[in-house]
């Protein structure tokens, strides 16, 4: 009896912490839902707009060369294990084999992170081109302060 008390209070104690955070989450739900209804739109929120595009788009870039890098780096040190372990003849062309992935697949996910980067700073291009309307339409959100 004692080892299945020892055994459900840490049990309930988990259960009740997160059902707290769950039901507190689900309220604040709640209140952001009502108020984009009314539309009006929290500050926190309204970051995440088209004004932060910019920001993201450089972050993309950034990690876009970083993993890119470390996956030439890789590619660079493992290379030699081709030579190393298949000698002078071997079944790999240029002594690619199977080790060679560690470092494609960063160099490949670093590419795609670099053509996502240049693909929507064309089109960020594009918004920024085409003329605002400086009346706000009906249905539009406005932005509240904490």
């Amino acid at each position: 009896m004692e080892g299945e008390l020892a055994l459900c209070l840490p049990t309930a104690f988990l259960i009740v912490i997160f059902g707290t955070i769950t039901v507190l989450r689900w309220f604040k739900h709640r209140e952001i839902m009502a108020m984009v209804e009314k539309g009006v739109l929290p500050e926190q929120y309204a970051r995440y707009t088209s004004a932060s595009r910019g920001q993201r788009s450089r972050g993309m870039m950034g990690w876009g060369i970083a993993v890119t890098a470390l996956g030439l780096a890789l590619m660079a040190g493992l290379w030699p294990l081709g030579f190393a372990r298949m000698g002078a003849e071997g079944p790999y062309p240029l002594r690619f084999g199977p080790w060679m992935l560690f470092g494609l697949i960063p160099l490949f996910i670093g590419l795609a992170l670099l053509i996502i980067y240049f693909v929507t700073r064309k089109e960020e291009k594009e918004e920024m081109a085409a003329p605002e309307t400086p009346e706000p339409s009906e249905g539009s959100v406005d932005v509240i302060g904490d």
